[in-house]
């Protein structure tokens, strides 16, 4: 199961300052989702100005660092705010993936290549998409608070190597 979905609700709390109800921490969920999504759309232009001024390949170190950190932060969140602010770093994730599927299909000029080079990037995308929360939440489950966190320092770990 998920993490963050998790997280918001533990950290969500009602009007009056009680424990949220499931209305509110799903409200809230939203209100994160949103915020991810549009900081996301604010970095799409960045990607290609960052492509174009600096290449690729300096655009993805860019980019995983940005993830690692976001993950960092992720795992110190204790407050609203600290969640909401762990989604900034994202700005460049979405439209690199976008950058990454237009690298795939110029690289090279056999169509069979490019096409294989492709439907393998959009595989390892889909798998990591499907199994990344079933795995995040496997290894988070527990009673503690520091299962949670490591399972933050584990996504960052991987987002760097």
């Amino acid at each position: 199961r998920p993490v963050e979905p998790f997280l918001v609700a533990k950290l969500t709390t009602s009007a009056d300052g009680d424990d949220a109800t499931t209305d509110d921490a799903a409200i809230m969920y939203g209100r994160v989702q949103s915020f991810f999504s549009a900081i996301q759309t604010v970095g799409s232009p960045l990607v290609g100005i960052l492509l174009d001024r600096i290449g690729i390949r300096t655009t993805s170190a860019l980019v995983f660092a940005a993830s690692a950190l976001s993950y960092a932060i992720l795992a110190h969140a204790t407050d609203l705010t600290t969640l909401f602010l762990s989604k900034i770093p994202t700005v460049l994730q979405h439209a690199f993936l976008v950058a990454q599927a237009t690298a795939a299909t110029e690289a090279g000029s056999d169509d069979a290549l490019r096409a294989q080079a492709l439907g393998r990037m959009t595989t390892s995308y889909t798998i990591g998409a499907t199994i990344g929360p079933a795995l995040g939440g496997y290894l988070a489950h527990g009673d503690g608070d520091d299962s949670k966190v490591g399972d933050m320092y584990f996504g960052a770990w991987l987002a760097v190597f």
